[in-house]
């Protein structure tokens, strides 16, 4: 719901449980007032924004000379049919604080334009803080001061162009868009809100339009910007590397400047594309907490700075470093959509608010409400090896564990005997696979079991028929021999012609059999950003027209084979955002296969993701990234709650483990409705925040979660113990989310436990003997 109150100077966003007001100062300076727990219809900007000047700051004085007017001047503009707006009569006092009654001072007839919680600060204007919005002018000069211009309610909720966005949203939404005009540069600027229903989630992004008689370059455009009080708060991200993605840090909000950013041409697997401030007592189930994530796939940059006053500035965009659009008169360019999630019960709400938000509005529309496959995956079986015989014997093999879908991995195309060659060259090899891939897909059917293939098509080896016929087709900057990373160059997604071959190759691909399932992979960084064929001053745009590329390329895709449930991949996890979300409706978690490691990185990841989202597959022990041996047991259990499936040589599994896999799989298909539907609840780590030395049991030891039924009726538990600990003595696990008027049975000892008990005391987790333990309950409500 989008509330516009010219009187008071206030425009108030409904979302959900939430608020987010922002108005308009001395009649130009558009600054953000309140962005939390939902308040009534009487938000009042001048009880929420502190104009008056600082010492050795740019000061100006407001228009009218007393703070007391400082809302009179609510400029108007645009269509204002849906919210009319009241504009306040010279002379009143909308403040209603009796000021004029007192003897003032000379500061509050001040704006300190630093102090001012901008919403879309840029440099140039006086703010030292850092800026969302950067343009270098046809004289070099980078000052830009646009003022309030106008608004405007859209219905509906038109997106960025070419960029990811929302679909299919339930119920009536508006769109409200704010205009910022520098008249002097020629610059307008429109901030675009979308408060979604029954979330608390508000969209946001911005385009930059040049209305001057010359070229301008945008240096920086970012997303969102929100200025948040002073007070003691923490900083949470998700960082770590290849195989080791989005581990949950927790630190002080200090003085000065902390961010996460990706400068390689995608999200990356060092730092997602989210940041998030939570009160420094917030756990798990208490506290506030503000998320802003970025719906992109490319490079990206968050930052929260707290000022010498202590008050915050929290910012999401498209990484400024290597970015530089050159705008032309009349021409504009849109930035990503950020999300802002808000929280009043800690890290569990924000996670639900993020998962509501996946499932109801971003994902592709004919997978919303659609169970996922059990999979079975021939990479960790054979990597390159695979051929008919072996592939159509592990979907033998797989079909009687319990899985649906058999998904052939690398290796299937022309010479591609390793990851040295063939990269590109996207035709069946008749050596592996007599008579093409048609034949062994149909008998891979004639099991009962679904096909899927691997494809990496934005990748090109050298040692490629691909390569040799268009050398000029790879990302590359003129004169420079190509760096290789993993034996393979980058296919230049910003050229239109690269996008259209690979639309009509692949597109061919998933026609030539009845393909159900693919795997997208991407497997190396952006290293020569460049594209030869584009003049000097449109070289800064080379990432980001190859994020359009990717993003047409998957558009059309996924329209013209809506059938086919596409999983994304970048060496697992280094791609993993809401951005590509809107497209692939899952995505590869990690090549990290071990199942203790997978418990670090899907507790992180669940922050942002809701598990049918994430792909978690059984593999070999020893694992193959580390060679450690855990039991079936845990590392079914580890994947299950997730997208479940496997990844590994069936035919050298015991028949002890086989059993344990069918059982997990038909777990599993019991289940799927809820994990997808259901609420995540992470136990442990927690509380989380508290230092690790401060909880008994080296909680870091132990990881814990469970989904309840939207209904309540049904819960599934998970617990997992890394090593086992001397003279132990077990443990109480609390659980979260249950009626808690209900009595709940353990469908396994047939237990009762009454609900307020599991929350406050919880379930008895006796000691463990060895390593690698894992437990897990299915919990029933009793009567109703």
């Amino acid at each position: 719901m989008i509330l516009v109150d010219g009187k008071k100077g206030c425009f108030h966003l409904q979302a959900g449980r939430s608020s987010y007001v922002l108005g308009v100062l001395d009649g130009r300076y558009l600054v953000h007032g309140y962005w939390g727990p939902a308040l009534s219809g009487k938000a009042v900007l001048s009880q929420m924004v502190t104009p008056g000047g600082r010492p050795y700051s740019v000061v100006e004085n407001l228009s009218t000379g007393s703070a007391e007017s400082m809302h009179r001047h609510w400029r108007t503009g645009g269509d204002h049919r849906k919210s009319p707006t009241t504009i306040t009569a010279p002379g009143t006092d909308i403040l209603g604080s009796g000021l004029s009654d007192r003897r003032r001072r000379p500061e509050e007839d001040q704006i300190s334009v630093e102090r001012l919680p901008l919403e879309y600060p840029t440099a140039g204007s006086g703010d030292l803080r850092c800026p969302a919005m950067t343009v270098r002018l046809k004289d070099g000069i980078r000052c830009i001061r646009p003022d309030y211009s106008g608004y405007e309610i859209l219905d509906g909720y038109p997106g960025p162009a070419g960029l990811p966005w929302v679909t299919a949203l339930e119920g009536e939404c508006s769109t409200l868009r704010i205009d910022l005009t520098d008249a002097a540069a020629g610059i307008e600027v429109n901030l675009f809100y979308l408060p979604l229903p029954e979330v608390d989630v508000i969209l946001r992004w911005s385009r930059i339009r040049n209305e001057s008689d010359s070229a301008v370059t945008v240096e920086a455009a970012a997303s969102a910007s929100v200025d948040l009080p002073a007070g003691p708060a923490d900083v949470i991200t998700l960082d770590g590397s290849w195989s080791r993605e989005r581990h949950f840090h927790r630190r002080p909000a200090a003085p000065g400047l902390q961010q996460v950013q990706s400068r390689g041409g995608a999200s990356g697997h060092h730092h997602s594309p989210f940041m998030a401030v939570a009160d420094r007592d917030a756990t798990e189930t208490c506290g506030q907490v503000r998320g802003v994530s970025l719906m992109y796939s490319g490079n990206h940059r968050e930052v929260l700075e707290r000022d010498r006053y202590g008050g915050m500035r929290l910012q999401a965009g498209i990484n400024p470093e290597g970015f530089a659009v050159h705008l032309p008169p009349g021409e504009n360019i849109d930035s990503p959509g950020a999300v802002l999630a808000f929280s009043n019960t800690g890290l569990g709400g924000l996670s639900a608010n993020h998962h509501r938000f996946v499932r109801s509005c971003l994902l592709p529309e004919p997978w919303r409400n659609r169970n996922r496959p059990v999979i079975a995956n021939t990479w960790e079986a054979h990597y390159f090896d695979v051929n008919r015989d072996n592939v159509v014997a592990l979907a033998g093999e797989a079909k009687e564990i319990g899985a649906e879908v058999l998904v052939l991995d690398d290796g299937w195309f022309k010479n591609r005997i390793d990851d040295h060659r063939a990269l590109g060259d996207w035709i069946p090899d008749e050596g592996k696979f007599p008579g093409g891939l048609g034949e062994t897909v149909n008998a891979i059917r004639e099991l009962g079991m679904g096909f899927g293939i691997w494809v990496e098509p934005e990748m090109v080896n050298p040692e490629s028929e691909l390569f040799r016929r268009h050398p000029e087709w790879i990302l590359r900057a003129e004169g420079r021999e190509p760096m290789m990373a993993r034996n393979q160059l980058i296919l230049d997604l910003s050229r239109p012609e690269v996008v259209d071959y690979l639309m009509d190759l692949l597109s061919g691909i998933f026609s030539s059999a009845p393909i159900t399932y693919v795997k997208w992979d991407m497997n190396r960084y952006m290293a020569e950003i460049g594209n030869p064929d584009l003049p000097a001053e449109r070289q800064g745009e080379v990432t980001h027209r190859y994020m359009l590329g990717l993003y047409r390329l998957w558009g059309t895709l996924i329209g013209r084979f809506p059938h086919i449930l596409f999983e994304g991949c970048a060496g697992g996890g280094g791609r993993f955002d809401f951005g590509s979300l809107a497209y692939m409706p899952q995505f590869w978690t990690s090549d990290q296969t071990d199942a203790v490691e997978r418990q670090k990185i899907q507790y992180g990841t669940s922050l942002l993701f809701p598990p049918e989202c994430m792909g978690a597959h059984v593999s070999a022990v020893p694992n193959h990234q580390l060679g450690r041996i855990t039991s079936a047991e845990t590392r079914g259990l580890t994947a299950l709650a997730f997208n479940f499936g496997f990844e590994l040589d069936l035919a050298n599994e015991t028949d002890g483990d086989k059993a344990v896999y069918r059982e997990l799989s038909k777990l599993y298909k019991e289940n799927r409705e809820l994990f997808r539907t259901g609420t995540f609840h992470r136990l442990l780590p927690a509380p989380a925040g508290t230092p690790v030395d401060a909880l008994e049991g080296a909680p870091a030891n132990r990881h814990a979660w469970m989904i309840v039924a939207e209904d309540g009726r049904r819960a599934m538990v998970f617990c997992f113990r890394t090593l086992a600990e001397a003279d132990d003595d077990g443990f109480r696990l609390k659980l979260q989310g249950l009626d808690p008027e209900a009595v709940y049975r353990d469908t396994a000892s047939g237990a009762e436990f009454d609900a307020v008990l599991l929350e406050n005391l919880g379930l008895w987790v006796p000691p463990s003997v060895g390593d690698f333990r894992s437990l897990y309950w299915s919990l029933e409500r009793n009567g109703r």
